[in-house]
């Protein structure tokens, strides 16, 4: 899609409009998060709104065609105003915290009326922390300026949706945010597939690690997987190899491609799943990071077992059922994948487990429609439920630190005066 095509006047047809402000143009077969936001859109889109994408990243040729109306908008540039005014949105969705801090203002002054939605898409402030924690070797420190940016974001808005159960959580015991400016909406499975249709354990081989090599967990991965458990793993598991994929793998990551030992950077696949189902365990060995992990998912939709850690199974499913013990050690870690790998009784306990998982919490039919029905709910009484919000009201009256600010030029004021 080139980026004539791309930029669009407003369209508006149907009195239901939703904006979605997007960071990056959605890329369903790049990353999860890309999924996850079609998802959202479509949902929308079948509750009878009118879907409009604005987004100051440039078209790249991954990007998915939505079918949708999709703008070219720009950051720092008044020219918005006059175009989200014009488009008179019902309902503006921001995705991160950083497209709110840039737009959230405009649209408040353009279209004060329009309901509006925080999607974090997983908590960033809590991954942050939790790879600074890692880096440092300090405890993990959920009390730093990013997360005051990110939950100032989400105190401004009308509803903040969070894709994992124990975040909603964790923002409810840590930060205070009430329950009904929260709202839990997993990865959601329109169809569980049948694993017994998949490829048997016989007819599988080799190790698959999959994800998008621009999300900080995902490089570590595959770091530490490659110089702290292959090398214990390769003489547990001669002759076979791990396949490694992702989209946007550089040169960083390339150092990791080694075939003589089995190891191999693969880079982008346009089909996970067809990817996944051909190997016979698909591996998430993951330091840090939070929300829900699209990689695991797409291990589970494609009937392949799925080794993780105790971070990695956070919010996908209870620590106990997995099939296996989680652990972060690194040489326990392979021998539980070799185990695994070379034992189809306990590659069945693990593949069935998964399924199990994807059956109890992420059904399209459970979370859709309750999620649509909180959106009318508060958009019916949308006076009512910004009323209760007063820390967001306080926010948004001193947002940029406005007292500080004319304090400032106040006092440069004086000093210019007392100087003449």
């Amino acid at each position: 899609m080139s980026p004539d095509t791309l930029i669009k006047s407003p369209t508006k047809t149907n009195t239901k409009c939703a904006l979605l402000i997007a960071k990056q143009w959605p890329e369903p077969a790049s990353t999860a998060a890309g999924r996850r936001t079609l998802d959202i859109l479509d949902l929308l889109n079948e509750a009878g709104y009118q879907i409009e994408i604005g987004s100051p990243a440039q078209p790249t040729p991954f990007q998915a065609s939505t079918g949708y109306g999709e703008h070219q908008i720009e950051v720092n540039e008044s020219s918005f105003d006059g175009w989200v005014r014009a488009l008179n949105p019902t309902l503006v969705i921001y995705d991160r915290f950083m497209m709110e801090e840039q737009f959230g203002w405009r649209v408040r002054e353009q279209c004060p009326h329009a309901m509006t939605v925080l999607d974090t898409s997983d908590f960033h402030s809590l991954r942050e922390a939790r790879h600074q924690a890692l880096k440092s070797g300090q405890p993990v420190n959920l009390f730093h300026p990013s997360a005051e940016r990110e939950i100032a974001a989400m105190a401004r808005c009308d509803l903040t949706i969070m894709i994992s159960q124990v975040e909603v959580e964790l923002l409810k015991q840590h930060f205070c945010l009430p329950d009904w400016q929260l709202h839990h909406l997993p990865f959601l499975v329109r169809e569980i597939p049948d694993i017994n249709s998949t490829p048997n354990f016989a007819e599988r081989q080799h190790l698959a690690m999959i994800g998008g090599f621009k999300h900080a967990p995902n490089r570590d991965a595959v770091a530490w997987f490659a110089e702290a458990i292959w090398p214990k793993l390769h003489t547990l598991l001669p002759g076979v190899e791990c396949h490694v994929y992702g989209a946007y793998a550089d040169h960083a990551m390339q150092r990791f491609h080694n075939p003589k030992v089995g190891l191999r950077i693969i880079g982008r696949t346009d089909d996970a799943l067809e990817t996944l189902s051909r190997y016979r365990l698909n591996l998430a060995p993951l330091r840090f990071g939070a929300g829900q992990k699209g990689k695991i998912l797409d291990g589970w939709l494609s009937g392949t077992p799925t080794i993780t850690t105790p971070v990695g199974a956070e919010s996908m499913a209870p620590g106990d059922t997995w099939g296996y013990p989680l652990t972060e050690d690194p040489d326990h870690f392979a021998e539980i994948v070799a185990r695994v790998y070379q034992n189809e009784n306990d590659w069945k306990i693990v593949r069935d487990a998964g399924a199990r998982a994807l059956a109890s919490g992420f059904s399209h039919t459970q979370h859709a429609s309750k999620f649509i029905e909180r959106l009318e709910s508060i958009a019916a009484d949308l006076d009512s439920h910004r009323n209760r919000n007063i820390w967001g009201r306080i926010l948004q009256r001193t947002e940029h630190r406005a007292e500080e600010f004319m304090s400032r030029w106040i006092e440069a004021k004086n000093k210019r005066l007392d100087g003449d």
